[in-house]
């Protein structure tokens, strides 16, 4: 059966604009068809164009019709025939990506676009100016973008999304907040907050439990939503140079039955920066990653190195309860106190505590496929060097490092049986990482630095070579190529306009 999803005309009121839809059949993956975003009233909501709202609403609500295949999607008001077409294989990318992942072929294109109601406005280009504004969340990612645009540009704009997704907390605890509040104080930066219910909107095992795909709809909307907020905040502002961060991993893909297959988090690849880009070109705005170029690891260690006054802001744990600062209890928690471990640093200063997430994780083991693996996906291989950066900071870290961490800590940990059951756990890991395959030490990908806005590129590039060699181009020409050529061909129908 064929779902009909209806969009409605998006309503703004105050500082507030809403958008609403209808499904037929209804369908499971909704808990509500509709979802708002509210500026604060500083945010002048006059100053965004009225043809950008419904843009905002495709940007955010795209992914679903991918999900509700097959789809015809009610549009009221009408797109040009370039720019339906650029949405129908932005989503075409997206379901050859899927379907390779759930281990299909199912690529035909089921989805229609029926246009209702009168043409959008063109968009008049916002003056270009060196501001920049980029989302900012607290991730590592983001720190680094912020520190890098407060020493490189003028009070840079940081714009936040706050909408909680349960049963997670992460986007209501204190420690978040305490973030928040923390940035603009130690760097002269204007931060925005949008709130927004769009996450509590959808039930987000969907597509893991439902389609198959084996990922939360987090992992397919979250930066569409994050960047709808930058969006809307910065063209207010007049900012045109926009960021979101996006690490090398990210943008992992390979070819597979002649279709380009992506990360499963290809909602901001940088196939998916370029066509949002290329999209919003008429607008005169900029949009992509400063961290593309480096893998995850990398950025850790810059953020540590170069910044290290906003290092112990880093907020990278989903699993967080409310009262803690992190879970100390999953792989991401241990990865990160693994990088600051390396760094002879103390994870402490994001507030994981290592006692007890050593005690917990002291079984971890590298995946099971590996870097040759045939029937390896890109997130397989991404999950792959993750596991070699563990094993490459748990042989540079030593048992002595962590005894005194875990003694400055928290003392009394060595006064119970904790203390030393974290250090036979360090000891088990540190067994299983001299068991790995060889060190894996990659340079950055300097050939990833020709996507950067020129604004920044070569103070980036000079940056990022002081601090890491380039890796050998030809480890990764071929995945830049494919993202060149996909990119290309989404954004293809926008540049053949009359």
């Amino acid at each position: 059966m064929i779902a009909t999803f209806t969009l409605h005309p998006h309503q703004r009121s105050g500082s507030s604009v809403a958008f609403r839809w209808d499904v037929s059949p209804p369908s499971p993956l909704y808990r509500a068809t509709s979802f708002t975003l509210r500026f604060p009233p500083a945010v002048d909501l006059g100053a965004v164009p009225d043809s950008l709202w419904p843009r905002i609403a495709l940007i955010c609500l795209h992914s679903h019709w991918v999900l509700l295949r097959p789809c015809r999607v009610q549009l009221p008001f009408t797109l040009d025939a370039a720019e339906i077409e650029f949405w129908l294989r932005l989503m075409d990318a997206s379901v050859q990506t899927l379907e390779a992942y759930r281990g299909t072929e199912e690529y035909a294109r089921s989805i229609e676009l029926v246009c209702h109601g009168p043409a959008l406005a063109g968009f008049t280009p916002l003056p270009d100016s060196p501001r920049c504004a980029t989302a900012f969340s607290g991730g590592k990612d983001s720190l680094l973008q912020t520190g890098l645009l407060t020493e490189l540009t003028a009070r840079p704009l940081l714009v936040t999304t706050t909408s909680p997704m349960p049963p997670y907390v992460d986007h209501l605890t204190a420690r978040r907040r305490h973030v928040l509040e923390s940035i603009t104080v130690r760097r002269d930066a204007t931060l925005v907050e949008v709130e927004s219910d769009f996450r509590t909107s959808v039930d987000n095992n969907f597509a893991l439990n439902v389609k198959g795909y084996g990922i939360g709809l987090n992992e397919m909307t979250d930066t569409f939503l994050y960047f709808s907020s930058l969006l809307a905040v910065s063209v207010a502002a007049g900012v045109s140079h926009l960021f979101l961060a996006a690490e090398a991993e990210v943008s992992e893909n390979i070819e597979r039955s002649g279709k380009t297959v992506q990360h499963t988090h290809f909602m901001y690849s940088t196939v998916t920066q370029r066509a949002m880009a290329a999209l919003l070109a008429p607008l005169g705005v900029r949009y992509g990653s400063l961290t593309a170029p480096l893998y995850s690891g990398q950025v850790q260690a810059l953020l540590w190195t170069r910044y290290r006054d906003l290092r112990d802001l880093q907020y990278s744990c989903w699993n967080v309860p409310l009262g803690r600062a992190t879970c100390s209890a999953c792989t991401q928690c241990l990865r990160i106190a693994l990088g600051a471990l390396a760094l002879g640093d103390r994870p402490a200063r994001m507030g994981i505590e290592l006692a007890p997430l050593l005690c917990r994780l002291r079984s971890w083991e590298p995946p099971a496929m590996t870097l040759d693996d045939p029937r390896a996906l890109p997130t397989d291989l991404v999950r792959a060097r993750i596991s070699y950066q563990i094993a490459d900071d748990l042989r540079a870290t030593s048992l002595a490092h962590v005894a005194k961490v875990i003694a400055l800590d928290s003392p009394r940990e060595f006064l119970r049986a904790r203390g030393w059951q974290a250090l036979a756990g360090f000891r088990q890991l540190r067994r299983t990482a001299l068991g790995h395959p060889a060190a894996w030490h990659p340079g950055y990908r300097a050939g990833a630095l020709a996507g950067l806005d020129p604004l920044l590129r070569d103070s980036i590039a000079a940056i990022y070579s002081q601090y890491f060699p380039a890796e050998a181009e030809a480890a990764y020409a071929p995945m830049l190529a494919r993202a060149d050529t996909l990119a290309a061909w989404i954004a293809q129908p926008l540049e053949l306009r009359p």
